[in-house]
């Protein structure tokens, strides 16, 4: 009987009785019934400030608090969010005056003070509302630019005028302070941070840089962090255990680099740890199972590597694995399911000269063991951006070793 009337009442929701049938569901405890409710406040709630303020604005705390704290509550701003926070009775100030009290100097004045420690003053409150994850390109190179400043997400809701999904659907956001290419980016903590990299100075020369910054979702913007200890381009950057953590490259010098160096966000400052036992650059690298993955890669003498090496940041070392299948540079990795891909990038034939590489092969986490997939990149990309969402792998743009030109092009 429950079931019938959590369903009937389910499918008459409207405007003018979702306050009754959420009273219902509470009386009687129906939580799909509530479910439903919320889901239809949500959903409708910037109509229903305009067309019934005085409603919503007496709404029961409960479920005002659940509405106002959904991911999909995407028709307000946050500034109307408050502000309807702040016409109802929520900031009445019996019985959280205390707590308001207790809480306010604690969250808010490392936050204000410290913007680079802000990354670890996060609450409920300071996270982003988000409805999942997107992809987000930064920098790197164009045909008619140099050095590109660009942040630009995909938005597969912006579907209204949307031609061609590579150009209509990425929408732009607050650009860097600098362009930069073959620098590194990781996330951590629902920030986004940029480090190293190449960028070109006043006098047209291009090298390598130290500097790192971080964009903040909540706000749109950017905000220095502290500099590495080495200018590092063609390197990893992974996030780990509330460390970032940035492994070879290339110098300002153009000298490949055996370092490794962690950054610490509550410290503002960057630390070497274990270094490699030779140096590397144009390696990938990525994070799974709590540990940081590297592979291929060339040293200081140009020899191309099919190694496999893993961090363990618990004991500060380096351990080696079942090297690669083949030998590869400038390529990319990402895990799904306990599994690394690796990804286009090139090696040497027998007369020494660069071949792209399209084939896939995957390294089982448990088992220690290379296998090459049945399927290869539909084109062979190099330095390409990689990152993994719901399941698939996305390599993003790179370059043509024939052409020496960037590419456009997005493989899944």
């Amino acid at each position: 009987l429950l079931k019938m009337l959590t369903s009937y009442s389910t499918q008459e929701l409207n405007s003018f009785n979702y306050l009754d049938l959420y009273r219902l569901a509470d009386l009687f405890n129906l939580t799909l019934l509530e479910k439903a409710v919320i889901d239809f406040l949500v959903k409708h709630l910037s109509e229903l400030l305009k067309s019934r303020p005085e409603d919503v604005l007496t709404l029961p705390y409960c479920l005002l608090q659940e509405v106002l704290k959904s991911d999909r509550l995407t028709s307000l701003s946050e500034e109307q969010i408050w502000q309807t926070v702040h016409s109802t009775k929520l900031l009445c100030p019996t019985p959280w005056s205390k707590q308001v009290r207790l809480q306010q100097p604690l969250s808010t004045r490392p936050w204000n003070t410290t913007r680079a420690s802000m990354h670890s003053w996060q609450t409920g409150r300071t996270k982003p509302r988000f409805q999942s994850d997107t992809l987000y390109i930064i920098g790197g190179k164009k045909r008619e630019i140099c050095k590109v400043k660009e942040l630009r997400y995909f938005n597969p809701v912006d579907q209204e005028n949307a031609l061609i999904a590579a150009v209509a659907n990425w929408s732009e956001l607050a650009p860097m302070p600098v362009g930069r290419s073959h620098h590194c980016v990781a996330v951590m903590g629902d920030f986004l941070f940029v480090a190293g990299g190449e960028v070109e100075h006043a006098s047209g020369r291009t090298c390598a840089v130290r500097t790192a910054c971080r964009y903040d979702p909540r706000s749109n913007s950017w905000a220095e962090i502290a500099p590495m200890k080495n200018c590092r381009e063609h390197f990893v950057l992974g996030a780990m255990d509330e460390y970032l953590y940035a492994v070879g490259g290339r110098n300002e010098l153009r000298q490949v680099l055996p370092t490794v160096e962690r950054y610490c966000p509550k410290k503002n400052k960057w630390m070497f740890v274990q270094s490699f036992d030779r140096s590397l650059s144009c390696h990938a690298g990525y994070v799974a199972d709590g540990l940081l993955w590297i592979s291929g890669g060339v040293t200081n003498t140009a020899q191309y590597q099919n190694r496999l090496m893993v961090y363990e940041p618990n004991q500060n070392k380096w351990i080696s694995r079942s090297p690669m299948l083949q030998r590869r540079v400038y390529h990319s990795m990402a895990a799904v399911q306990r599994k690394l891909y690796v990804l286009g990038g090139n090696d040497l034939d027998y007369n020494n000269d660069r071949i792209l590489v399209r084939h896939i092969d995957s390294y089982n986490i448990d088992t220690d063991q290379w296998t090459r997939c049945n399927f290869n990149l539909l084109t062979g990309q190099n330095e390409s951006g990689v990152a993994v969402h719901n399941g698939r792998i996305y390599l993003v743009g790179g370059y043509s070793i024939w052409t020496n030109e960037p590419l456009a092009c997005i493989q899944v």
